[in-house]
């Protein structure tokens, strides 16, 4: 385990400004990595949960869905499992066992920069999405997924939903920051599970009616899953994939701000 006086002695005031908080994130970044190694409880579910939805939802209505006119249900179905397995469930968990056990306040005795907290504790969050992201989908080629554009395609989903679990992760951070409180923090859980629900989950959008098409519209993850279709089941289609990083922008935006909030008062 890093001890908070190895960050504060591999960052000589003589260096510069951006190389101290640079190895710093990355120290931090690296002692984030092995505790949720070493916490099998944080990353079982986020891979046991999106594989089993995934064969579930496949093997109950794949026929149906090829009857109704879709005829890859397994590239419709990939994104949503990806989604839980990038939603982050639990970010934040190990910086607020880090506030509860003090370590959080030894860090900030230190000539660390403040920013690296943060940041070290997210670029190793987000190292865990892609490899969730990327077992999910090795797991659904292995068994018999027809991926539409191929090995360029696979890399480019993996990237646009793991940077949707780093902005979604932000809204953990912030809780965690603010609270120091696990419970608290796990409860992003449940925002995440109404938003998704409320969108193009089971059905193309044009198949949905009422209220809940009304939702899905004004629903960004909507347009995420949108892109990500379009990878794994139509091909390239650049309007399709802007429109999802633009979403994934707009929320990375607004939970990363939150994050950055909660950083700044914590540190206070």
């Amino acid at each position: 385990m890093i001890e908070a006086t190895e960050v504060a002695t591999a960052s000589p005031a003589a260096w510069h400004p951006w190389r101290q908080a640079a190895r710093a994130t990355v120290l931090l970044g690296a002692r984030e990595a092995r505790m949720a190694l070493r916490t099998p409880a944080y990353l079982i579910p986020n891979l046991l949960v999106p594989i089993f939805f995934y064969f579930i939802m496949v093997g109950s209505l794949e026929e149906f869905a090829n009857q109704s006119g879709l005829a890859n249900w397994k590239a419709f179905q990939l994104p949503m499992a990806i989604m839980f397995a990038v939603q982050g469930g639990s970010a934040g968990l190990n910086m607020v066992a880090d506030i509860e056990s003090g370590y959080f306040d030894k860090l900030l005795l230190t000539p660390a920069n403040r920013l690296s907290l943060l940041l070290g504790a997210m670029g190793a969050d987000l190292l865990r999405i892609m490899v969730q992201a990327a077992i999910v989908v090795f797991v659904a080629l292995a068994t018999g997924l027809h991926f539409e554009t191929g090995a360029p395609g696979v890399v480019l989903l993996i990237l646009i939903s793991s940077l949707f679990g780093l902005a979604y992760s932000g809204i953990g951070f912030a809780i965690a920051l603010k609270t120091g409180n696990a419970q608290a923090t796990q409860s992003m859980w449940f925002l995440f599970m109404p938003l998704l629900f409320l969108t193009t989950m089971f059905a193309p959008k044009e198949a949905l009616s009422g209220w809940l098409s009304t939702a899905a519209t004004f629903n960004p993850m909507t347009y995420l899953l949108q892109g990500m279709r379009s990878l794994s089941m139509e091909g390239w289609d650049g309007g399709d994939i802007g429109v999802a990083l633009l979403a994934v922008a707009g929320l990375g935006s607004l939970s990363l701000s939150l994050a950055f909030l909660a950083l700044k008062t914590r540190i206070r």
